[in-house]
């Protein structure tokens, strides 16, 4: 991935708003899948989006609201000051938070573009934004997928992240003939925590299971999920 990271952070004053940060881990993943869909210019290794109560602003003074920071080493990072009025957002229903939060963080990034003269990046805002709009900002994906065959039909296998407001999900899934005919919950964690996301290595059929695998041991993996368990008749 061109970009590694995308974040979103809540401050108010000294307080960091950490929970609001882990409800939306899963729209700033959202957000960093779709820029790396189109995102080919020079390595993002960090972005960091800041939203700060008015406050937090007149408690740091040296950090201006509304203003984009880029470093270049270890592949660029990219840091934004945003603004939003805790106040407000609380009185949102779910759907209106996560909306407010795109318009920002998509805004926030398109100025930092053009600031940076990052063409590439400008593009890939514009082009996360419409593609988040019209899947309506669902951040759930499939992360591996395995096709393969039994008595002359062919399976496909999936390994899927879904996220909820304080827990993410990983979920198996069997599709035949483009329906979903099996599913499994493999793991849950609390939001935000990013080895989660990258700890499955492989999804394989070995013949007789559906076996998904990871370089090191954890106490979960590997899971097997035998050919009883999907089909009636194997």
């Amino acid at each position: 991935m061109k970009i590694g990271r995308t974040l979103f952070w809540f401050e108010d004053g000294d307080e960091s708003l950490s929970t609001i940060g882990h409800n939306f881990y899963g729209l700033s993943i959202l957000l960093n899948r779709l820029l790396n869909e189109k995102y080919d210019g020079k390595s993002i290794q960090f972005i960091n989006i800041y939203f700060r109560t008015e406050k937090t602003y007149e408690l740091h003074p040296n950090s201006p609201k509304e203003k984009h920071y880029y470093y270049g080493g270890g592949g660029g990072h990219l840091k934004y000051n945003g603004i939003f009025d805790r106040v407000e957002f609380i009185k949102l229903n779910w759907k209106e938070m996560n909306m407010l939060i795109w318009e920002k963080s998509c805004t926030y990034l398109s100025q930092s573009a053009k600031l940076m003269k990052n063409q590439k990046l400008l593009e890939a805002v514009e082009y996360a934004y419409k593609k988040g709009l019209e899947i309506d900002l669902n951040p759930n994906y499939k992360h591996l997928t395995s096709t393969f065959n039994i008595s002359d039909k062919q399976y496909v296998a999936s390994l899927c992240f879904n996220f909820k407001k304080a827990d993410m999900f990983s979920n198996i899934t069997v599709e035949c003939d483009n329906e979903v005919i099996f599913e499994k919950e493999i793991h849950q964690s609390k939001n935000a925590l990013l080895y989660f996301l990258e700890v499955y290595k492989s999804i394989t059929f070995d013949g007789t299971s559906i076996v998904v695998k990871m370089p090191r041991d954890v106490d979960y993996l590997p899971v097997k999920i035998p050919v009883s368990e999907f089909l009636k008749n194997p």
